[in-house]
């Protein structure tokens, strides 16, 4: 089997992935939310049996709050928690927006009680990007994607960041780095630097198809924040299943890496999350085209910047290939509640399915024997 579990994560992303025998599966997470998720999370690891606490990988996409806060709170800043195992750790860290590997000491700036050391200092004490012998988890454009084997033939390919974005985000990795890690600064009214506008509080009017076409095609911006760019996204393969991961990426990086591991054919998707917890910044109508999908994952509460998007939503819903999308929600919000629309559902042909406040949405793939 393949099960991936979108957390209640707040505004943010934790994504645990179970696969191989029901029974005693391998797994991993992507991503830990907020701080205070990070406790949660930290609760249902201590709740497995020690020899149950075994994680094949862990992936920090990047430093935003809502992606690293809870692997401080859970695992940097806490005491061991016993049994666990990590087999390895993907983050890119400082030395590595300029294509450096992990060395003994960071290359970072003295930064007093800033919490980045602490992760680094962390980080160093386990298997640390060792996939890559110790350097970025990136896609360089042009070169063949090799994906990383796991267990039972589960492989992962990185779609993104590229090194060009990882050097673009040098100049503000301190400053982004405070405010994404430092407990004291994740209030929901203190907002990190770079980080969008909040969306509207209102539904959209939506009374025909013109109506949705037109909401789909609104505003079709970019995503500037150097550190949503550094995000790690992945397409996860499993038997016949394909999972897109998308962390926080860029649109248009996206595009690139489907081009890169399907350049003659729209990519096969069984599961997509979208990107950036369905920012219209980052779910752009071209993206949305280039992939057949029935499944579309969005993470988020609503709490700070008020995700999903309604235009992001539009857009899965005009512009996918598929004929019936289902729009997947790990908790219910009210910005994601008005897509639970009898009428909408009807006249627009989508469904939706919620997962709840206390356990997040679970997604199983069964396999034949």
């Amino acid at each position: 089997m393949l099960e991936i579990t979108s957390l209640p994560a707040k505004q943010g992303d934790a994504i645990w992935v179970k696969w191989g025998d029901a029974a005693h599966p391998h797994q991993m997470i992507i991503d830990m939310g907020t701080g205070a998720i990070g406790k949660s999370i930290r609760q249902q690891i201590e709740a497995l049996p020690e020899d149950r606490r075994k994680f094949d990988l862990l992936v920090i996409t990047h430093v935003d709050a809502d992606h690293i806060g809870g692997v401080l709170t859970c695992l940097a800043e806490a005491d061991p928690i016993p049994g666990l195992a990590l087999g390895d750790v993907w983050f890119n860290g400082f030395e590595h927006l300029t294509g450096g590997t992990i060395t003994t000491a960071s290359n970072l700036e003295p930064l007093g009680p800033v919490q980045g050391e602490k992760l680094s200092a962390w980080l160093r004490q386990h298997s640390w990007n060792k996939a890559f012998s110790g350097g970025p988890v990136s896609r360089v454009p042009g070169a063949n994607i090799e994906p990383i084997s796991l267990y039972d033939g589960l492989q992962l390919s990185v779609l993104g960041p590229t090194p060009e974005r990882l050097s673009k985000f040098v100049d503000k990795w301190q400053d982004d780095v405070r405010e994404a890690i430092d407990k004291g600064r994740l209030e929901i009214n203190n907002l990190s630097p770079g980080l969008e506008a909040l969306g509207s509080d209102d539904p959209p009017l939506l009374e025909n198809d013109d109506d949705l076409k037109k909401l789909a095609e609104k505003d079709n911006s970019l995503d500037a924040s150097e550190a949503n760019g550094s995000s790690i996204a992945l397409l996860l393969e499993y038997k016949e299943r394909k999972l897109l991961l998308s962390g926080d990426a860029f649109s248009d990086d996206l595009i690139d890496g489907i081009n890169a591991v399907s350049p003659d054919n729209r990519l096969h998707l069984d599961l997509f999350k979208l990107p950036h917890h369905g920012s219209k910044k980052n779910v752009h109508i071209e993206l949305i085209k280039m992939v057949d999908c029935e499944c579309w994952l969005i993470s988020s509460d609503g709490t700070r910047f008020k995700h999903p998007d309604a235009e992001a939503i539009a857009r899965v819903i005009e512009f996918s290939n598929s004929e019936k999308p289902l729009l997947s929600f790990n908790v219910p919000s009210k910005f994601n509640q008005w897509w639970q629309n009898p009428h909408w559902e009807s006249r627009f042909n989508y469904d939706v399915e919620y997962g709840t406040e206390q356990d997040g949405l679970s997604i199983r793939f069964e396999f034949d024997e």
